[in-house]
């Protein structure tokens, strides 16, 4: 009962806090247009280093009583490399620290905030800090890639640059992969599906661009290449989203119906697809996955009970990133590990980030996830139709590709990314209708006479 009341307070306090926060600290400053070269090069390589150089852990505890790995401290320099590279930013022009207070960037940047704020009941305090600080360094470092005038023009451009550098970092697995008659998930990555799409969405859905077929061959090969079952799974959110960037009000009620029908239905899938034996047997022909790998999840289904007993009392959370990599110190995982037939189990993330959301800030976590997942799709509905679709679909896959990865609550990865490009491609675009807007509105105002009655300017 006293948790129950607990949430309530919590939930409430959220609800009226949020858009307090919201009015006084909203921002609008002009698009940033920052050279591309140093952030691109430098979210680029952080974001594919851990692909061809990390040292594994074999125990979740071992940077608690070991240190850390070689591939630790390169990971701890790049992200002071790109600090330096800010700190050179904002001294240049001190405009560049209101960007990320600018709509539709400030739920995130306030969840930053709240990130930041749990290392006081953090588990593990020092790596919630730093793990923040990672966030908001490389979040900040993609709001200046993408934050730009023209980024409707340049998003498929930018995005190609990116899926390309993947797959050059990924190609000697890719090689052994296809040697082995392996296509799909060739070179399996939970994230990279998201970032493949948001390329094939805006070469359709964005303004016309002489590269668009080779775009969307790119994205289909880094869909497929990276694709998962549940990525794939989530493009089931691109008929809702249509319907939900529509401007005609009925419509828009039918996707947001259809979009829950398709969560369930996703879930139910993920978790129950043990219960329809033909379709079990053709989702792994195509998806060339084992039968019991995709019937339980690729495993999560067994170790989520597990995580969610660790957090389940933890209203506030455990701390942001700490909670999802440190589950060990919550709760004895040798139950899981006997169940699984291992002598132990590491548990490094909650691979649904929702949970993770739930497991580092608790009720305001999950507040969070649901006001940044929708304020995007909200902001975006002034804009014109290719934004608004682009906006939808990225902001709906996430949603249900989020259901088995990380995504935008644990840590800084390319969904973050493939979020903050959609972010800024909003802006951009609802940007240019309110300067569209102005001259219309100054060309109907009335002129006084010197009679005192008032003339307008025919519209244009």
């Amino acid at each position: 009962m006293l948790n129950a009341l607990i949430a309530i307070g919590v939930a409430t306090w959220f609800t009226v806090a949020y858009p307090v926060l919201r009015r006084r600290l909203a921002t609008h400053p002009p698009s940033g247009g920052a050279p591309l070269f140093w952030p691109l090069t430098l979210v680029v390589v952080f974001a594919f280093m851990p692909l061809v150089f990390t040292v594994p852990r074999e125990d979740g505890n071992a940077v608690l009583e070991q240190g850390l790995t070689a591939s630790n401290v390169v990971t701890i320099v790049l992200t002071g490399l790109t600090a330096l590279y800010l700190i050179v930013k904002v001294a240049a022009d001190r405009r560049v620290l209101l960007l990320p207070f600018a709509m539709p960037y400030l739920p995130f940047t306030l969840m930053i905030g709240m990130d930041g704020l749990s290392a006081a009941w953090s588990i593990v305090p020092t790596y919630t800090l730093y793990r923040t600080a990672e966030l908001a360094v490389f979040t900040l470092a993609s709001i200046l890639i993408f934050d730009r005038p023209d980024i409707r023009r340049r998003l498929a451009d930018i995005l190609a640059i990116v899926t390309l550098a993947w797959l050059v970092s990924v190609t000697p697995e890719v090689l052994q992969n296809l040697a082995s008659g392996i296509v799909f998930s060739s070179a399996k990555n939970n994230m990279m599906p998201l970032v493949c799409a948001l390329l094939g969405f805006s070469a359709w859905f964005g303004p016309p661009n002489r590269r668009r077929g080779r775009y969307l061959v790119l994205a289909a090969m880094g869909f497929v290449i990276a694709g998962s079952a549940a990525s794939t799974g989530a493009l089931i959110a691109v008929g809702p989203a249509l319907m939900i960037a529509s401007r005609r009000p009925g419509l828009r009620v039918a996707g947001v119906v259809l979009a829950l029908v398709a969560l369930a239905l996703f879930l139910f899938l993920m978790i129950g697809l043990s219960s329809f034996p033909g379709l079990l047997d053709l989702l792994s022909v195509i998806l060339q996955k084992p039968k019991v790998e995709l019937a339980n999840a690729t495993g999560r289904g067994q170790f989520w009970p597990t995580f969610i007993a660790a957090t389940q009392d933890r209203l506030l959370g455990s701390g942001f990133s700490a909670a999802d990599r440190f589950v060990q110190l919550l709760i004895p995982t040798t139950g899981l590990a006997d169940e699984l037939g291992r002598d132990a189990v590491f548990i490094s993330s909650s691979h649904n980030m929702f949970l993770s959301a739930w497991a580092g800030t608790g009720i305001v976590g999950l507040s969070f996830a649901v006001v940044t997942l929708v304020e995007p799709v909200r902001f975006a509905a002034t804009a014109d139709r290719g934004t608004r679709r682009i906006v939808a679909c990225l902001i709906l896959m996430l949603a249900l590709n989020g259901m088995t990865t990380p995504g935008l609550f644990q840590d800084w990865n390319v969904n973050v990314l493939a979020y903050v490009a959609a972010l800024a491609c909003a802006r951009a675009a609802c940007r240019e209708v309110e300067a569209e807007a102005v001259p219309e509105a100054s060309a109907a105002r009335p002129i006084p006479s010197p009679g005192g009655t008032g003339q307008a300017w025919p519209a244009a």
